[in-house]
């Protein structure tokens, strides 16, 4: 299996939990049967997420969220072999944008606003590493 990694950006008009959440299990259920594994960033208007797998089940994947009426403007940031998985454990991990601590998040922001598609490549993959890495989420309030 050659892995392949893939980062997209789209965005939403404003997407009610119970979406999101109904996107998770059935990307839970797929992931899992598909070997793929990732993340999903989710802001107020947009999503990244980090695809990684099989590049047949990747790609397969990838159809199906351009098909997915929820995703709009979809920008492929990232696309190509990967030596290793960044999300071995998560067959899909949602991150809430809201949720990562400021001091990570800063260093990302565009106009103050979490735009991962007017980001660099660069930029998205060092925050996908920072993700990663853990330790990432906000105290609760």
């Amino acid at each position: 299996m050659q892995l392949t990694r893939l980062i997209y950006a789209s965005n939403h008009d404003g997407i009610a939990v119970e979406d999101v959440d109904r996107i998770l299990q059935k990307s839970h259920a797929n992931n899992d049967r598909d070997g793929i594994t990732g993340a999903l960033v989710v802001s107020d208007k947009n999503f990244m997420q980090l695809l990684e797998g099989d590049r047949t089940a990747v790609s397969q994947c990838f159809m199906r969220i351009m098909q997915d009426d929820r995703h709009r403007d979809v920008q492929v940031i990232s696309a190509g072999d990967a030596q290793d998985r960044l999300f071995v454990e998560w067959s899909m991990h949602l991150i809430r944008a809201s949720r990562i601590k400021q001091q990570i998040l800063s260093r990302y922001l565009i106009n103050s606003i979490f735009q991962p598609a007017g980001m660099s490549e660069a930029a998205i993959a060092d925050l996908c590493r920072a993700l990663a890495a853990g330790d990432w989420e906000a105290m609760a309030a």
